[in-house]
């Protein structure tokens, strides 16, 4: 589990926009579906795709928070795959909203993630 305060200093630093590429590819993520995560339009998204840029603090912050949240699922699910469906599926207790749709906030991060935790120990959600 990536420490906190890692976040912090990775995301002050700014973080290559090919790390989140990657991270998109793994969890399966669209391109609007990047631009949400990330808060900007999908033309800034092709024109980073272009330009291998560098994330500024902000969107530095998010791919550290997704790339923790992406950990702690593939955990719970054991298997990538599982947790990409999880991300998409509406739930009840997000009023039939995906976990997905929440990250783009960081509050909603912190929603999921503890989602995730009452699905690790079993407490029905």
């Amino acid at each position: 589990m990536i420490d906190d305060r890692v976040v912090v200093d990775k995301a002050r630093e700014g973080i290559a926009f090919t790390e989140f590429q990657r991270l998109a590819a793994l969890l399966e993520l669209t391109i609007p579906e990047q631009a949400g995560l990330l808060s900007v339009t999908e033309r800034t998204m092709a024109r980073r795709i272009a330009e291998h840029s560098t994330l500024n603090t902000l969107e530095s912050e998010r791919l550290v928070l997704l790339q923790k949240l992406a950990e702690h699922g593939v955990d719970v699910f054991e298997e990538q795959g599982k947790f990409n469906r999880w991300l998409r599926r509406p739930l009840r207790v997000l009023d039939d909203r995906s976990p997905l749709a929440y990250l783009d906030m960081t509050t909603g991060f912190v929603v999921v993630d503890q989602l995730l935790g009452r699905l690790e120990y079993g407490v029905y959600s």
